[in-house]
């Protein structure tokens, strides 16, 4: 699933923005994170997505079981739910919340972006 494609277009100086907030650096050849190590600006936007919504998801009573290598996270939802990926779980609350996938994952977004951006 591309992430991207559910929070909109954002511009170069907005995209480095998030980053850099969110701990990234940038350095020749791309971005780096202490947590994720040294990638280019799409795959690095995806991993800071990836984790924010995941925190967001944390929120709603969701577990973050761990991330893999290339940064996909799996999480469980309560205390018994089976483990699931991101997309699975995006589904699962938006069907839980009766809104559709992209408008819960664009809201996901837009309030880490916004607390990135002080608003």
């Amino acid at each position: 699933m591309k992430l991207e494609r559910h929070v909109g277009g954002l511009s170069l100086a907005r995209k480095a923005h998030y980053l850099r907030s969110r701990g990234w650096r940038e350095e020749e050849g791309g971005w780096s994170s202490d947590i994720f190590g040294l990638h280019k600006t799409a795959r690095a936007l995806h991993h800071q997505l990836t984790d924010d919504l995941s925190q967001a998801l944390r929120q709603r009573g969701w577990q973050v079981l761990g991330y893999s290598e290339r940064g996909y996270v799996q999480l469980r939802e309560g205390e018994r739910g089976r483990p699931c990926s991101l997309p699975k779980a995006l589904r699962t609350q938006a069907r839980r919340e009766k809104r559709p996938v992209a408008e819960l994952t664009y809201s996901l977004f837009l309030a880490a972006l916004l607390d990135v951006e002080g608003g």
